[in-house]
């Protein structure tokens, strides 16, 4: 039964890799989640890696949710 929470463990952990690999990349070269195919989730997963393993700030990701929330709130629209 040892298996069920290492499972889950494993799965959240590659989750908030690739959220990191996904947030990390420049938003006019992001695929939609429909157009991901295996190579290109094995790079989210890598940059999310890079990113999570680099010591240094992960100032992009706060910058593009700040910005998104600006866009949003410019144009009424719910973040």
């Amino acid at each position: 039964m040892w298996i069920i929470p290492v499972l889950f463990l494993t799965f959240g952990y590659a989750l908030v890799l690739f959220g990191m690999g996904r947030f990390l990349q420049p938003s006019h070269d992001r695929l939609r989640l429909k157009r991901l195919d295996n190579p290109a989730v094995v790079q989210t997963l890598a940059r999310g890696w890079a990113g999570l393993t680099s010591g240094g700030n992960l100032e992009r990701i706060t910058d593009e949710l700040s910005v998104r929330r600006h866009v949003a709130s410019r144009r009424g629209d719910q973040f």
